[in-house]
């Protein structure tokens, strides 16, 4: 089984919080990074309202040609109806961290979460059609507005994007209709494994469960601090 190959791009200024080496030494039985990640400049003005960027815009910025199934470009500028991602003629896609970033650090959840996300998610889809990336024309019906923490969840309000930033999943629905649209089974399930890792960083995650255990914690560490204060005493009694 081959792997989908992505060729990622920066689309303007680079967001110099996004680890991108965390991407492209990502290990995965899905897809391969096409590496290195290209840069290019922005040389056209906003053409559509509230200063979005419109598809065709965008469009014509990237390069023609590229090496890979598919193209993803990582901008931060908002592009159109507001999305945070977009699907283009020729397997491109557009993902903007426009107001995502400061969602997800407001999560203290690692950006580069949303780009790995992006890709498990392009990837499944660019397989589940014929190994192609329909365009926004097409209704795909592969989303749904449900928040399950699933990859494919709409997220029509953006702050539901932490539900699937941090240990994703690929919820029962989707599993069934990407094994029904011939994607192998104990690759969907190589997946669920890998999509674990996508995950806040240790200390973020022990700050979470200290919110949600607190007594717990305060327990366990009132019963640790009397454990070691009677090895201390065994330990002094015994040197002298």
């Amino acid at each position: 089984m081959s792997k989908v190959k992505i060729k990622l791009v920066f689309l303007g200024h680079q967001l110099h919080s996004l680890n991108s080496d965390r991407i492209l030494t990502w290990k995965s039985d899905l897809f391969e990074i096409v590496k290195p990640i290209d840069s290019y400049t922005i040389t056209d003005n906003s053409d559509g309202p509230d200063w979005h960027f419109t598809d065709d815009n965008i469009l014509a910025q990237l390069p023609k040609k590229f090496e890979g199934d598919i193209l993803i470009a990582v901008t931060n500028v908002p592009i159109e109806d507001n999305y945070y991602v977009r699907r283009f003629k020729g397997n491109k896609l557009c993902l903007t961290y426009f107001e995502m970033q400061g969602i997800l650090e407001r999560n203290n959840i690692p950006i580069e979460n949303l780009t790995l996300r992006t890709i498990y998610s392009a990837s499944l889809v660019y397989k589940r059609f014929g190994n192609r990336i329909p365009i926004m024309s097409e209704q795909l019906n592969h989303t749904h507005d449900e928040t399950r923490g699933c990859l494919f969840d709409m997220n029509g309000n953006k702050t539901e994007i932490i539900h699937s930033t941090n240990k994703p999943q690929i919820c029962n629905s989707c599993i069934h209709t990407l094994t029904t649209a011939r994607v192998e089974k104990n690759l969907v399930d190589k997946i669920q494994t890998e999509l674990m890792g996508i995950k806040k960083l240790t200390y973020y995650r022990l700050v979470d469960f200290i919110k949600a255990y607190p007594i717990s914690v305060l327990l366990m560490s009132s019963l640790t601090a009397i454990i070691l204060g009677a090895i201390g005493s065994l330990i002094a009694s015994w040197i002298w």
